[in-house]
């Protein structure tokens, strides 16, 4: 058995591989290589065929690296559709004398993932967030380990989305000759990788702003309390950019990197930045201030919508650690205090540091390789992620219960959701309509603020309306 572990990160905008192995200072990272993504979209693979040469290529630059095979990888889950719910179970045990053990409880999380999910949906991540006994109630996983009793209660947070997301890396993982050891949604890697022990206790919500999307993980008392997906990220930033300006996409990311800001109000007024190309004509002029504009405006929709998921959770006032920015997209000027600004918490920018060794190869600290590294450390030694082993036409791996478990077996809780299906899905439909009024209300508002703004600005002014001006007014008309 290799002492090696090692995960593939599928980005938008890079696949990452990463190679990690435990040591007596903790974990070090002794490989990663990335390559620019192509046929990925929003984290789903759309095209197989590109995505299998990239994962080749990773695997022999790995395995040159290291002179060891890699047989099998850990893999980050994402996409554009991510739900959860809580499942509420109650187990009987069969000899309430006997001690519960650390492997009767994990027997317990594994066979949630058995959880029956309407739509043809799958369970990613099956997360507990607290324990009962007869004598206790509301205790973590340590509290209730070695405890007796007839009956344990035990409330988990599903993470369930589409099962062609896993289906699609695990066909691929085959093609490329590898086998798929654990799949763990990205958010959750990420906060492992730049997270530090207190920020995760004390309470804390990790945002992820990639290429395509923005991952958001609340965490408090190391128990991972939810995970969402916003399809806004850099690109969204990027297209605004050329969008307004009428630049070239090449040109408005050279433009947000190098000279972007999220707030207008600290970008220098009447200054134009001029672009010439490689035969030094022009290609353009762009106001600093309408940049900053451009940029603030995307930006504050993705941090809106940053702070809904954060009050949907119920711990926007228990996050004593406040928000943690990572990703492509935190470096850009101001980012620290529009979030701040916006979701009324302290903000930080993190990247993989004291999570791994010292010693680890230099790109594993980037911002880019958080998923990666990430994924590495809950291989090694879980912490936040309860994913389980995964088994050949099992998602992910089903547990039956043995004939000597501790469980009975007519208490399996898939009965009980299959009883409950119709509740339940009523209960998420009118989750989602609330969820679709509060959005609409949200745009309304946004909308009715933008309009006044842009009255005062024309009075003031008295000039013709910009190009971020028209296309805001189309998208009011929209």
């Amino acid at each position: 058995m290799s002492r090696y572990a090692a995960a593939l990160d599928f980005g938008s905008s890079k696949v990452a591989l990463a190679v990690g192995e435990k040591t007596p200072g903790g974990i070090k990272i002794v490989s990663y290589h990335d390559l620019p993504s192509a046929g990925i979209e929003c984290g789903e693979i759309v095209n197989d065929f590109k995505v299998k040469e990239i994962v080749r290529s990773l695997v022999t630059m790995a395995e040159t690296e290291l002179q060891e095979e890699i047989g099998e990888v850990t893999v980050g889950l994402s996409g554009r559709i991510l739900h959860s719910r809580e499942l509420p179970c109650q187990i009987n045990r069969t000899d309430p004398n006997a001690y519960i053990t650390e492997e009767e409880v994990r027997q317990i999380t594994r066979t949630r993932y058995n959880a029956n999910i309407d739509g043809g949906d799958v369970v990613f991540e099956a997360v507990p967030q607290k324990y009962s006994t007869e004598e206790r109630f509301g205790i973590n996983h340590d509290e209730l380990i070695g405890m007796v009793g007839g009956t344990i209660e035990a409330t988990f947070r599903l993470f369930y989305g589409k099962r062609a997301i896993l289906d699609r890396r695990t066909n691929l993982l085959e093609a490329c000759g590898l086998k798929l050891n654990k799949a763990i949604l990205a958010p959750i890697a990420s906060a492992r990788a730049v997270l530090s022990r207190p920020e995760m206790e004390n309470g804390v919500a990790l945002v992820d702003i990639g290429k395509s999307s923005t991952e958001v993980a609340v965490i408090k008392d190391n128990i991972v309390r939810d995970v969402a997906i916003i399809p806004f990220g850099g690109e969204s930033v990027t297209n605004d950019i050329k969008n307004v300006t009428g630049i070239t996409n090449q040109w408005a990311e050279t433009l947000k990197v190098q000279h972007g800001r999220c707030c207008e109000e600290f970008a220098v007024e009447n200054k134009k930045l001029v672009l010439k190309n490689e035969n030094d004509n022009d290609d353009g002029e762009v106001e600093i201030s309408l940049l900053a504009r451009v940029i603030e405006a995307r930006m504050s929709e993705i941090f809106d919508a940053v702070r809904y998921v954060i009050e949907k959770s119920g711990y926007a006032q228990k996050l004593t650690s406040g928000v943690v920015i990572t990703g492509g997209s935190c470096h850009l000027e101001n980012i620290i205090q529009l979030a701040a600004a916006l979701l009324g918490q302290k903000i930080r920018l993190a990247a993989p540091q004291g999570s791994i060794e010292s010693g680890s190869v230099e790109d594993a600290f980037d911002v880019y390789a958080s998923t990666a590294v990430g994924l590495v450390l809950e291989t090694i030694e879980p912490m936040l992620s309860h994913a389980v082993e995964y088994k050949k036409d099992t998602m992910p791996a089903a547990a039956k219960v043995e004939e000597n478990s501790l469980f009975e077996e007519e208490e399996e809780p898939v009965i009980d959701e299959r009883a409950s299906a119709r509740e339940e899905r009523e209960r998420r439909r009118e989750e989602e309509r609330r969820a679709k009024e509060l959005r609409k209300q949200e745009e309304a508002r946004r909308k009715q603020e933008e309009k006044e703004r842009k009255a005062r600005e024309k009075a003031e002014k008295k000039k013709q309306p910009t190009f971020f001006d028209m296309l805001f007014s189309d998208n009011d008309n929209a």
